[in-house]
């Protein structure tokens, strides 16, 4: 078989330009086309990777200010709940305190009523009895009653009296003052004579005495000396009777307090 040498080296000729404007026109445009398109797509995937970052780190704040945020609503929450508790209990013992001091104001003018009620009706009586006795006891004033209260003013004279004759022993002395012996009554000698020994044994000396006679006093005796007065008498002794009662009835109110 004769090979036909011109037909081959066309034919190669021909594979050649065809190979040359394939790579020319086809296969570099492609291989340019791909590359600009790796290209492309490498700049879009690292733009995307770098979205993808940007993202996360976004998220990732997102969720840490999220937890930030529970967190101080939580604890705003829990300081709000602690403080509305304390504003509670405050509030609670305020109100309580102050029932408790209604209540004790309440029972105190309760008592104070009562106590008021109750010491009127025992001053008013104490009053009642008291006059009345006065009244019965001048009513009744005779010679054994004067005589009965000379013997109680002198037996008063040797023992609470002591000390006021002690204070006035100097002037009682002093023949110089004068002494006087004020009687709601009229003094007889014998009675005189009784009031004279008393104080006279009590200053171991003798006393000069004057007598007088006044109703300024409720059956009863003083001794005067320069303006100062020891004196009993029957309103004396009702008014110590009223101080007693007095001290029975402060005693009473206060074991009824306690």
């Amino acid at each position: 078989m004769l090979i036909d040498w011109f037909t081959v080296v066309a034919q190669l000729a021909n594979f050649l330009i065809l190979v040359w404007l394939l790579k020319r026109f086809l296969y570099l445009p492609v291989l340019k086309a791909i590359d600009e398109r790796d290209g492309k797509i490498a700049g879009e995937l690292a733009h995307a990777a770098s979205v993808q970052d940007a993202a996360a780190k976004e998220r990732g704040e997102w969720e840490r200010k999220s937890a930030e945020f529970e967190r101080l609503r939580g604890e705003m929450l829990r300081q709000a709940t602690d403080e509305a508790e304390r504003k509670r209990s405050e509030l609670l013992a305020s109100a309580k305190e102050e029932y408790a001091g209604l209540q004790q104001r309440l029972q105190e003018a309760l008592r104070k009523e009562e106590h008021d009620r109750q010491g009127e009706s025992i001053r008013r009586i104490r009053s009642e009895v008291l006059a009345l006795a006065g009244k019965v006891l001048e009513e009744l004033a005779d010679s054994t009653l004067e005589e009965r209260i000379v013997a109680v003013f002198c037996h008063w004279l040797q023992d609470s009296g002591k000390e006021q004759i002690a204070v006035l022993a100097d002037t009682l002395r002093d023949p110089g003052v004068r002494h006087v012996v004020r009687s709601s009554f009229e003094l007889s000698a014998l009675l005189r004579r009784q009031i004279g020994e008393t104080l006279g044994a009590l200053l171991d000396a003798e006393v000069h005495l004057e007598y007088e006679t006044s109703q300024a006093e409720i059956s009863g005796i003083e001794l005067c000396v320069n303006g100062n007065c020891i004196a009993w008498n029957l309103g004396t002794a009702l008014a110590a009777l009223e101080k007693s009662a007095c001290g029975d009835e402060s005693r009473a109110s206060t074991a009824q307090a306690s």
